[in-house]
């Protein structure tokens, strides 16, 4: 009869729960907390465990809730996890002033202590460490590092609130970034699609592009692929946007590779590395190139600008056919080429001051930037 009369204070307690409507996620968690402890009158300790951990789903910072299911779990001699929930019902009514429970909480914990006080100490110590780790992580969009990191210091302090927050980005990135390897694996790709295209192969461009959309669909690159392909490989009409999104992000990458050497540490001395070597890009400043083209083709003279933009085409063509994907020295060549190119544009720009276009020039000038863009995104698509 005890037991039945405790779940119909239950069914009671829910019902009115559901009643209440928008009374707030504290007034469910009272009401859970209440039907809890009818299951513990009634000898059903572990359905009421259950019953405060619902409750904690409506409102993870009632005190009271934590106080009770800590008394559960002592009694069910679940001791490490009884003393953490008492040490947080006495965090949480420090905070909510609530002094009596604050005290109640903190002198149960300390009577249960002993080892469970060691062991609060060491994962405080752990995730003092765990922190800092999984910021570097997530800011380094090492995702799967980072949300394994929180996940670990959310485990160990369930109100931790920055581990909390930083899980959910590092949860939300991955979700957005996909699978990565299949992203590595399609980016190779339309780096092989785009120089392909600086150096006519067209049908090998199509094919590979094809390839991309059909076996890693989803992914940035099967997108720009499927973009590229609609366009017949001719240079987008948002071509200007895209160059900025990508001097973006080339941008981003020449800063964190600047912040990685500054904060790498000097080698010990004598010692010799068996690390393998990872060869990537070159960071590319665009805007010092930029600056620096701009400036030499203000000291080209008149007559020989048209002359100087054929030359530096040809010569980042060179670089370009000689940046074979995968191949020694590609990056370099790839680097090489984009500050030809660069200079083309800021050739054409003076060309066009001096109104000395001709449709040769104009149809070097698309080629070119198009081919800076190719530059750009293999560059990008190489880190």
């Amino acid at each position: 009869m005890c037991r039945l009369n405790a779940l119909l204070v239950v069914a009671a307690l829910l019902l009115g729960c559901a009643q209440a409507g928008e009374k707030g996620d504290r007034d469910k968690a009272m009401a859970f907390l209440t039907g809890a402890e009818a299951l513990v009158t009634a000898g059903e300790n572990a359905k009421a465990a259950d019953m405060c951990k619902r409750a904690l789903g409506e409102d993870s910072t009632c005190p009271a809730v934590y106080f009770k299911l800590a008394q559960i779990q002592e009694q069910l001699r679940q001791s490490k996890d009884a003393f953490k929930n008492y040490q947080t019902a006495a965090e949480l009514a420090k905070k909510e002033k609530d002094n009596a429970l604050a005290s109640k909480a903190q002198a149960a914990a300390e009577k249960l202590g002993g080892g469970a006080v060691a062991l609060t100490a060491a994962d405080n110590k752990l995730i003092d460490k765990l922190l800092p780790l999984a910021d570097e992580a997530l800011e380094n969009e090492q995702l799967e590092t980072a949300r394994s990191a929180y996940a670990s210091i959310v485990a160990l302090k369930p109100t931790h609130e920055k581990a909390k927050e930083g899980l959910d980005k590092a949860e939300k990135a991955l979700a957005a970034r996909g699978d990565p390897i299949k992203a590595r694996l399609a980016g190779a790709m339309l780096a092989e699609v785009f120089y392909d295209v600086g150096i006519g192969k067209f049908d090998d461009a199509t094919k590979m592009a094809q390839d991309i959309v059909s076996k890693h669909g989803g992914t940035a690159a099967a997108k720009e692929a499927e973009q590229l392909l609609a366009n017949n490989f001719a240079p987008p009409k948002n071509i200007d946007a895209q160059v900025a999104e990508a001097k973006k992000q080339l941008k981003e990458q020449a800063a964190k590779a600047k912040k990685a050497t500054a904060t790498k540490p000097p080698p010990s001395s004598g010692s010799v590395s068996t690390a393998p070597v990872v060869v990537q890009a070159p960071a590319v400043d665009v805007d010092a190139i930029e600056k620096t083209a701009t400036e030499d083709a203000k000291k080209v003279a008149k007559a020989g600008l048209v002359q100087a933009l054929k030359d530096t085409f040809a010569k980042g063509k060179e670089f370009y056919k000689n940046a074979t994907p995968g191949s020694e020295g590609n990056q370099k060549n790839v680097a090489s080429a984009l500050e030809e190119f660069i200079r083309c544009e800021q050739l054409f720009l003076r060309i066009d001051a001096e109104k000395l276009i001709t449709p040769e020039v104009s149809t070097l000038e698309k080629q070119a930037s198009m081919l800076r863009y190719a530059c750009m995104k293999m560059t990008i698509l190489s880190h």
